[in-house]
């Protein structure tokens, strides 16, 4: 597939207010630093990808004005035109912005961005554009076949994965062909195990580093038990010496046993006599808790007496109390009723002599104001005097009556009183006598411990027992401690010496283990030597391998060669992936060399994926040449150009 841009047209895009430029298979743009060149670079990938050159998402597109600031209410446009095959596909990308006047609101506000898509005029969802993209050129691809700096940029593992596909299936076969026999042998043992060689060689590793740290530990450990064994002495002396201490150590436990034999039947009348003397004790034990019991029943039953006399006072003292608080009521009640007694008789003989006298407007009559005439007058204070006469006669029964009330209950408050006076002179007396009596119980002493030299027997008793401790005192005593410090002393001495004849099975202990010990390293050495052979086979196999690929890969390249692995100190590959120009890495060639090297790469990655797109060269006026390429080529030239050139 071939692959050219034909034409691309810019709107407001990054600064290019407008532009529309014509390829043709090399098309050179020209123009001082800051006018625009990489803008068309990016403007392309964008069409095409959404990003820059510089494979960046997060990049501004907007047109900015002098301060800097973005142009509002621009539409951002990339359209190209390009050539697949011999066929025209046009794409269109644009970049709007979405303006809203709200409610009440004077002026419009952006509210938002939105991108459309056009496929040869059509437009498309960004899932459908994408699509479709795709289906022209991989993205990673294309940025490989359109940026002579992109392959160099990737990741060394990135490159060497590319470079390996490029080189294809290298079969064992070839790899086994550049081997020695021997090694060839090896190898071949652990392919057919169908295992990856690189899980072989991670096992390996791990196996091989046990294996050494276990041997590491080995000098350590004999070390750890020469030091652990005892100096070695004459064992045969000391298992003689243990013979003659043992029948020494014999000889004292039988007299030992002889001396407490005979004393046995001394201790046989000894404990008779401490049995009587034990059966005295107990007896005396009885005798003080009798008395003692006896003294402490006579002193609880004087506190009970006293506690008893105290509840009964106490007692006494509430009543005494209820009835003198009961009798402080009755008279406050008749007070209060010979109080309003009082009141009843001064209010009868008031109402009893009072006379009816007409008031100044009771002559008058009510309805006419006039004066009544005198016959009129005069039936009016009869009517009057009579109403006057029988109210007060009503009201003089009624305080007769309310008064005879009031007397029967004074009669019945001064009973009251009396029997009250009665009752508390009475608890009163009470109270006297159980306060007599409780000062005569609280004067008796207390009780205290009873004298033991009052309790009958008991001196007795005691004396018996001071005559059969004598006679424990005079018995003769069973004297063997010299012969047991001596007994312990030779234990003392066996043990000792049967310790150091312990030493012998120690150190015949050791020895075996030092010599498994040395067996062991002779082992792990023997095992490691075997895995550095296989180690050493597949390093080779791998070293084989990698010559293979890395020849293959170089063959493939007119300019460049790539490096596939390094050798490490120790013999061993590590993988790797340095792009060489002429003998020297590319992070340290020129800017010429970096663009030649990256048409070379280019050129072969076009042709083995079959497809050819257009390449970009930035600062292309660092090279005077550039590799010959069947691509479009576009130059990105720094010139003196105040604005762009197109040629």
């Amino acid at each position: 597939m071939n692959i050219k841009i034909k034409k691309l047209s810019l709107l407001n895009f990054k600064g290019i207010r407008e532009l529309s430029i014509e390829f043709d298979e090399v098309t050179n743009i020209h123009g001082e630093n800051g006018t625009g060149k990489s803008t068309i670079f990016d403007a392309f990938t964008w069409l095409l990808f959404g990003k820059d050159s510089h494979d960046s998402k997060d990049f501004n597109i907007k047109t900015l004005d002098a301060k800097g600031k973005a142009i509002p209410m621009l539409d951002h446009v990339v359209e190209g035109i390009l050539d697949v095959d011999g066929t025209e596909i046009t794409l269109k990308r644009s970049y709007q912005e979405k303006w809203q006047r709200r409610r009440g609101a004077e002026e419009s506000e952006l509210t938002g961005h939105e991108t459309l898509f056009y496929w040869n005029g059509v437009p498309q969802q960004a899932g459908e554009f994408k699509t479709k993209v795709d289906a022209l050129v991989n993205e990673g691809l294309f940025k490989l076949l359109t940026s002579t700096l992109h392959f160099n940029s990737m990741k060394w593992q990135d490159r060497r994965q590319v470079l390996i596909l490029i080189a294809g299936e290298i079969s064992n076969a070839d790899v086994l062909a550049k081997m020695n026999k021997q090694q060839v042998a090896d190898i071949t043992l652990l392919l057919n195990s169908g295992k990856p060689l690189a899980d072989f060689l991670k096992e390996l590793a791990m196996r091989k580093k046990k294996l050494s740290d276990d041997l590491k530990t080995i000098p350590s450990r004999i070390d750890e038990v020469t030091r652990s064994l005892p100096e070695p002495v004459d064992f045969e002396a000391v298992k003689s010496n243990i013979s003659n201490k043992q029948a020494l150590l014999l000889d004292l436990e039988n007299t030992i046993n002889d001396q407490v034999s005979a004393y046995k039947t001394q201790g046989e009348a000894v404990q008779q006599v401490q049995n009587q003397i034990f059966a005295h004790r107990k007896t005396l034990q009885s005798l003080e808790f009798e008395a003692k019991s006896e003294a402490q029943k006579v002193e609880n039953e004087r506190i009970l007496k006293i506690s008893d006399l105290k509840q009964k006072l106490a007692g006494v003292s509430r009543q005494w109390n209820d009835e003198h608080q009961a009798c402080n009521l009755a008279v406050q009640s008749k007070s209060a009723t010979e109080a309003k007694i009082k009141e009843l008789r001064e209010l009868w003989s008031e109402i009893s002599i009072a006379e009816l006298k007409l008031g100044e407007g009771e002559s008058v009559c009510p309805t006419c104001k006039r004066e009544f005439d005198p016959d009129t007058l005069a039936e009016k204070s009869a009517q009057l005097r009579s109403s006057f006469n029988e109210n007060n006669s009503k009201q003089l029964s009624g305080i007769t009556a309310e008064g005879r009330k009031l007397s029967v209950l004074l009669g019945e408050t001064n009973a009251q009183i009396d029997s009250l006076k009665a009752d508390i002179d009475k608890l009163s007396r009470k109270a006297e006598s159980l306060s007599a009596q409780l000062k005569e119980a609280e004067s008796i002493p207390p009780s205290g411990e009873p004298d033991p030299d009052t309790i009958p027997r008991y001196a007795d008793i005691k004396k018996q027992i001071s005559i059969l401790e004598l006679q424990i005192l005079e018995a003769p005593k069973l004297d063997i401690e010299s012969l047991k410090l001596q007994k312990s002393a030779a234990q003392a001495e066996i043990y000792d010496l049967q310790v150091t004849l312990g030493h012998l099975d120690v150190i015949t202990r050791g020895k075996s283990r030092i010599k498994e010990l040395l067996a062991e390293e002779k082992s792990l050495a023997g095992q490691i030597s075997e895995l550095e052979k296989q180690e050493f086979a597949m390093n080779a196999y791998t070293r084989s391998r990698m010559d293979t690929v890395e020849s293959r890969i170089n063959g493939k390249f007119n300019l460049v060669r790539f490096r596939m692995f390094n050798t490490l100190i120790n013999g061993g590959i590590e993988e790797a992936c340095e792009c060489m120009v002429q003998g020297v890495p590319f992070s340290d060639v020129n800017s010429a060399g970096k663009i030649q090297a990256g048409i070379d790469i280019i050129n072969t990655l076009s042709k083995h994926y079959g497809i050819s797109a257009p390449i970009w060269i930035d600062n292309r006026e660092s090279t005077n040449t550039i590799p010959s390429t069947t691509s479009q080529v576009i130059n990105l030239i720094v010139s003196t150009d105040k604005s762009l050139i197109i040629k």
